[in-house]
């Protein structure tokens, strides 16, 4: 286990400044091994709600929570027929939906997933629902072992990440790709470096996502395009689960978003033709994760599930799916699609 981390007081909200209300405390890391206790508040300001850690790790102790963490380990064995086809149909789905190439035989396999509850969702978080046109240089901001990076690189883009943990970084190396370790302000791009910048899971990591924000338009070109997705704390599953819930993830969730905190942080850095809204993807795991962590305390993200808890999360990521014809905001992921 690592060794403790060293935290300051956070009593205000790191985005519009507002006070903080407590809202959970007494939490540990229900998905790894950091040490330590964290509780959370939440922004009183009704425009913003952003909850975060207070107090929170600072940013030099930052890397201890991550000593164990699941982008260190090896990629999943996807070998066989199965595999091939699923592949296929991926790469079908994407030329389809994003007009990406493919051949024909890829875009008819390309509407299986359709049939399939939840997995447009999760296709279109694979290329982060960048469109093909205007390929070129691509940033992907907490880039862990370089899962989007190598998609992307075969979808046609000129892709580099950046990643604040070193052990993902050498994962990520060690396959070939450019990674580099820091946080996205200590790389000291040239301005308009990039054509288009993602942030697959990563602004909630930071501690500074106005900064952070701001810097990633500095770096994108005019009409550049960023891309965030992130946990939504108005989904389904934070309401029925609270504190119980999977994506709170303390102490590297550092601030949890909200279509109108995340909105607001957008405008604030300067961008344009912001599109907000939510995504299920993922919802299945998460569903998962949060029964676990209620029930037991603890989730293991590495251990397979059996296939009846699998059923049991592909049904409730169906059931999202239904819920947000009715309530938009019901999805699992935020999801934030703008333009400098």
């Amino acid at each position: 286990m690592s060794g403790a981390i060293a935290t300051a007081p956070a009593p205000r909200c790191p985005l519009c400044g507002g006070e903080g209300q407590p809202l959970y405390a007494g939490l540990r890391d229900r998905l790894f091994t950091a040490p330590g206790e964290w509780s959370h508040r939440q922004c009183r300001a009704r425009a913003c709600g952003l909850i975060w850690l207070d107090p929170m790790p600072r940013e030099e102790e930052i890397h201890k929570a991550y000593g164990a963490y699941y982008t260190h380990a090896p990629d999943a064995d996807r070998s066989g027929v199965l595999a091939a086809v699923f592949r296929l149909a991926k790469r079908g789905y994407v030329a389809n939906r994003f007009g990406y190439d493919a051949t024909l035989i890829e875009r008819l396999l390309g509407l299986l997933p359709w049939l399939y509850p939840g997995r447009p969702a999760e296709l279109d978080f694979s290329v982060m629902w960048l469109q093909a046109r205007g390929r070129g240089r691509l940033l992907d901001v907490g880039a862990g072992s370089g899962w989007l990076l190598a998609h992307m690189r075969s979808l046609g883009w000129n892709a580099i990440g950046v990643d604040l943990d070193a052990g993902a970084v050498a994962r990520a190396r060690e396959r070939g790709l450019e990674v580099r370790r820091g946080a996205l302000r200590e790389q000291q791009f040239p301005d308009a470096s990039f054509d288009a910048l993602a942030m697959s899971h990563s602004l909630e990591h930071v501690h500074d996502p106005a900064a952070t924000l701001a810097e990633a338009r500095r770096v994108l070109a005019p009409g550049g395009r960023l891309a965030i997705a992130t946990p939504n704390t108005r989904s389904i599953l934070h309401r029925r689960f609270r504190e119980h819930w999977f994506a709170l993830d303390p102490p590297r969730h550092l601030c949890l978003f909200n279509r109108d905190a995340l909105a607001a942080a957008l405008r604030g850095a300067g961008f344009a033709r912001i599109r907000t809204f939510s995504s299920v993807r993922d919802a299945n795991g998460a569903y998962l994760g949060s029964r676990a962590i209620r029930q037991s305390g603890r989730h293991d993200m590495m251990r397979r599930p059996p296939v009846a808890e699998s059923v049991r999360g592909r049904a409730f990521q169906a059931l999202e799916q239904a819920r947000k014809l009715a309530d938009p905001e019901a999805g699992e992921d935020l999801v934030a699609l703008a333009e400098k």
